[in-house]
Order: C-alpha cells, then structure tokens, then sequence
C-alpha cells in the first residue's frame, strides 16, 4: 500500500541535493511519529520552558517562548499536549494564534542538553491553556547546544507588562547581544498543502557564529544537522523566518522577522549558508524570570 512521504517538496529537494535522501527516508519511518510516546511524555511534562513558532496574518512565522512552573505542561493523551502558561506580555504569539492554528514546539533541556519537537494544530485556546493535536514528533541530537541550568529569579520586573520596542535595524545593544551568542532559535512555515505545519529549531555555535553585515543582515553557516533539513526545507519553500535570541543575563528576548536566502557553497568548510536580511525587530524587556547558569559543555 502507498504511504505519502511525511517530507514536503522543499525538504526533498535539500534531502536529493544533498546525497541523504536513503538516511532520512528511514528515519522517517524509525524516527518521526504522529504520538508523543511515554519518553517524551515524561521530557515534556518535566520542562520549566518551551519554544513556539506560530504564524502571523502574513503567513510569517515568529519565534517565541513560554515559561512557567514544572507542570506547565501536560500530556491529556498521546495525541495532544497541552500548555498552562501566560503568554509573556506583548509577545506576537498571542495575536498570530488568532489567525493560524499551525504551531511548532521545541522542548530543549538545557543543563543535559536534550531537546524534543513537535509540529502540531492548536485545537482549544483560553486566556492561559493551549491544546495542541500532534501531527509530528521526534527527538533531535544535543549538537552545538550550549549547557544552562535556569532557575526562577525573585526579580518581578518580568510581571510589569514593559512595552515593546520595535526597530527595523539592528542598534549597539542588538548588535553586542549578537556577537556574544551562542544561541538562537529559528521558527519557519510550510504554508502548503497536508504538510502545511510551523517548526521551531536550535541552532548553536561559539561566540561569533552568526556574523552581522551592516545594520540589516545575519549570515549563519549551516552546521550538519540530522539530515532532515526540516528548517532549510522550510525556508527553501518560503523564504521568512522568525529568529529569537534570550539576553541570558537580564531576561530580555530579542525577536526578529527576516527575509531568507540560501546560498550553496559547494567546496568549502559548510555546505551553505543561511542570509537573513531582516524586516523588523521586537524587543521584550525583562520578558523571562530565570536566571541562568553556564556550564561547562
């Protein structure tokens, strides 16, 4: 009996581009489910923080998380995981799930380094719960990710609704903010068709690794992955990302819309490259009550 690829056109064509379409057509039957099974039950349910892409009315996808007590998240049932959390004041997320059901997660455990995603449909909302029907699950590997430990700060500067900033360039405080991370997260959309879904991702390095040319535009290597290129295949097909980057020292979060290229560099030490030329920057002050440890990798 025929059964459709779970991979849309653009992450098949990076998958054929790339000589790997064998590894990824087995670990789509090996490694990619339609169910939360009981080990990332229990790793969901044990998260005091998640990543989310959601879709604005521009089928733009943005970056975003939520934090809150373990508990926050719950598992009703194999098929859908719910979330009992504020939406961080002033974050897009609450708007764009008005006009888009499609919702990436991204469980990542920072201390141990272990992360899960989930591409899925938000079935219910409320002012605090959101329930989401899972279509896709699966585990990543703990590469480039840096070792954290959060834990709850007693700062309430968090809980004060500070307004949003919003610029179209990249200023000395981005820019610092920037040159000193080691992480971000990448939220992408496939607005098509029965693989249409949101995704959200990780993407790690030493200090330095996203580079900056002007005020306008970041330039990031891409790092071999689990050879799924669900984000490049993504972006291959629609071309807007949402970035986020955490200001681990005061709980500032630093979203930005941008435009995509990628740029094949056949011979060299990467095989391409990410350009994102941005289109506009939100800045949430104070947005997280963590504070955060580094540990040694």
């Amino acid at each position: 009996m025929y059964k459709p690829s779970v991979y849309h056109e653009g992450e098949l064509r990076l998958q054929q581009h790339s000589g790997v379409e064998a590894i990824a057509d087995k670990l789509s039957k090996t490694m990619i489910m339609d169910y939360l099974d009981k080990q990332h039950e229990q790793f969901y349910v044990s998260l005091n923080m998640l990543f989310i892409a959601s879709i604005d009315e521009y089928d733009r996808p943005w970056a975003s998380v939520i934090a809150g007590s373990q508990g926050f998240i719950s598992v009703p049932d194999a098929q859908h995981l719910s979330i009992d959390a504020q939406i961080i004041a002033g974050d897009i997320l609450k708007e764009n799930i008005l006009h888009n059901n499609q919702i990436g997660l991204l469980g990542l455990e920072h201390h141990s380094r272990r992360r899960n995603r989930m591409a899925g449909v938000l079935v219910e909302k409320n002012n605090r719960q959101l329930l989401i029907k899972v279509k896709q699950a699966f585990g990543n590997c703990a590469k480039y990710i840096q070792a954290r430990r959060a834990s709850v700060s007693e700062d309430t500067q968090h809980a004060q609704n500070n307004p949003v900033k919003e610029y179209s360039k990249i200023n000395d405080a981005c820019r610092a903010l920037i040159s000193r991370a080691d992480t971000f997260f990448i939220a992408s959309y496939y607005p098509q068709s029965q693989h249409k879904g949101a995704d959200i991702s990780h993407r790690g390095g030493a200090p330095g690794f996203v580079k900056i040319e002007g005020n306008d535009t970041l330039v990031v290597n891409d790092y071999a992955g689990n050879n799924l290129y669900m984000t490049l295949g993504n972006l291959h097909s629609h071309p807007c990302a949402g970035l986020l980057f955490i200001d681990y020292d005061n709980g500032d979060l630093w979203q930005f819309q941008c435009k995509v290229e990628i740029i094949e560099t056949p011979g060299g030490e990467y095989s391409r490259k990410m350009k994102l030329k941005i289109v506009e920057i939100k800045k949430l002050e104070n947005a997280l009550n963590l504070k955060w440890q580094l540990l040694e990798s």
